[in-house]
């Protein structure tokens, strides 16, 4: 679904949509879905909470932005019921900050357009339809962008690219993804020292895609972590890193073990 919309389309029964308490009543809530133009729903106050309400203002308040699923729409009637029960904790909290990063982002390209003097119709066209198409989201499209550069604003026209890229550079931040894990070294040989440190220089050897750190926890246990802009990646080289250690250590007949945190 995109955020996109045009007036009086309708959302599928089922989504997720962002919405605004905008009046309480005894019996329940009404709210605007703020992804559609024109639209409100009802959120009935057996909906509100999975427990008993004796006042429904102890669980909703007008103003308050909040995550619900449709539950039932009547296009005559343009009328939609809402559940905030059937919205866990968790998918409450990334819907709407997904949201939230949407509308920044929408926001960043109405300044482009304003900066080159264009509508935000056109800028919205030729920018956001082909990397929401491509990426899914304009989130996820700018961090790419932020991280490879023009190679992944592939579709957006070669008139927009400079500009695009000087926006995304100063104004988007590429987030960190941290993996990480404890090393257990144990050497016995009289020249133990220098091979735990050996075995340790080869895990912390450049590999591409993140940043590896060895920090010393005492009594021969290490904590190894890698950094870098998606959880994969850093995953990977986390590995990496320590499958790198551990078979040098064996290899001077120590022992080594790893395990990753959560």
């Amino acid at each position: 679904m995109s955020f996109m919309q045009e007036e009086q389309e309708f959302p599928d029964i089922g989504e997720v949509v962002v919405v605004k308490i905008i009046n309480v009543l005894g019996y329940g809530a009404f709210a605007e879905l703020l992804e559609y133009d024109n639209l409100k729903g009802f959120v009935h106050i057996s909906q509100v909470t999975s427990g008993w309400v004796k006042n429904i203002r102890n669980f909703v308040k007008e103003g308050q932005t909040r995550a619900a699923k449709v539950q039932s729409i009547d296009k005559y009637k343009n009328q939609i019921d809402l559940s905030l029960t059937k919205v866990s904790g968790s998918a409450q909290r990334a819907k709407i900050n997904e949201f939230k990063q949407f509308k920044r982002e929408k926001k960043l390209i109405e300044t482009l357009a304003k900066r080159e003097k264009k509508s935000f119709d056109d800028a919205w066209d030729d920018i956001a339809e082909p990397l929401i198409k491509k990426y899914g989201s304009l989130v996820e499209a700018f961090q790419k962008i932020a991280l490879l550069g023009e190679n992944a604003a592939e579709g957006v026209p070669k008139a927009w690219m400079k500009p695009l890229l000087e926006m995304i550079e100063k104004s988007v931040t590429v987030p960190i993804k941290i993996k990480k894990g404890k090393l257990k070294i144990k050497v016995v040989a009289p020249n133990g020292i220098e091979i735990v440190k050996e075995a340790l220089s080869k895990g912390l050897a450049k590999q591409k895609g993140a940043e590896i750190e060895i920090l010393y926890l005492g009594s021969g246990k290490y904590l190894l972590k890698a950094t870098s802009p998606e959880f994969k990646t850093s995953e990977k080289v986390l590995n990496s890193a320590a499958e790198k250690v551990i078979d040098f250590v064996k290899s001077k007949g120590g022992d080594a073990s790893f395990e990753v945190e959560d």
